[in-house]
């Protein structure tokens, strides 16, 4: 079984323009790492505009849990 794991991270935060980040795991559970990985990339094309719009940088990584 497969997992998408996530970082999420705030650009350019304050006065001191710092890069804040958070890990977090897609609710999901895939397979293989080729569903996983399919899933992945559609989550990135689906989330990136909004993203660079609110100055937002995910990060995305297909595990089993125990490499990740």
């Amino acid at each position: 079984m497969f997992k998408l794991f996530a970082m999420i991270c705030m650009l350019n935060v304050g006065e001191l323009d710092q890069t804040l980040c958070f890990k977090s795991e897609v609710p999901l559970n895939f397979n293989d790492d080729l569903e996983c990985n399919l899933a992945k990339n559609n989550l990135a094309d689906y989330l990136h505009a909004d993203m660079v719009e609110r100055k937002l940088t995910v990060i995305l990584k297909c595990g089993n849990g125990t490499d990740v």
